[in-house]
């Protein structure tokens, strides 16, 4: 994988996939509110990386609040699918920042939690969250890309879908273990 010195039309880096396909990333943000939390750490006894929850956006990077869930009252699934894969763009884009743009010390996802503001009848949660899962394999690959995924609904988020992982991560080359 490498990170071009081009900017993405999303305003982020530019990194090739497990594909080759290239991916825009959105800029890297930092901690909201308080900012008592970190967006992402990294633990090298572990040699994992955790990042905090990363609310889905839709393509012009804007937070989407509401209730997914059928009908005129709400975010459609396929939104809110769509919400999801921007919130994997934006996990991409910490991940890729916390690791210096070095995106091939990755060695596997470990899991993604996915959380979905859903109406209490809705059953699609996995549908949704699918989104960012096709994120991680696009750049990772099916082999390193997928790792464990609990999705679950959540009332009052802070978004319509947020997600958040967990990786096994190599340490830098001119880091001694």
């Amino acid at each position: 994988m490498f990170s071009s010195t081009s900017v993405s039309d999303r305003g982020g880096a530019i990194i090739k996939g497990a594909n080759g396909a290239l991916i825009h990333l959105p800029p890297v943000e930092g901690p909201v509110g308080l900012q008592l939390y970190k967006k992402a750490i990294y633990c090298p006894s572990s040699q994992t990386l955790r990042t905090s929850a990363h609310v889905g956006t839709d393509d012009d990077n804007v937070v989407k609040r509401g209730t997914i869930g059928v009908g005129d009252d709400f975010i459609s699934p396929e939104d809110a699918n769509k919400y999801a894969h921007n919130a994997g763009l934006r996990l991409l884009a910490t991940i890729h920042h916390q690791l210096d743009g070095d995106l091939s010390r990755v060695e596997q996802v470990l899991k993604l939690e996915g959380m979905v503001n859903a109406e209490p009848n809705f059953i699609g949660h996995l549908g949704v969250i699918d989104g960012c899962s096709q994120v991680l394999v696009d750049a990772f690959g099916k082999d390193r890309g997928v790792g464990v995924r609990a999705c679950f609904g959540v009332g009052s988020l802070g978004g319509a879908v947020s997600c958040n992982v967990e990786l096994q991560v190599r340490p830098p080359v001119n880091q001694k273990s």
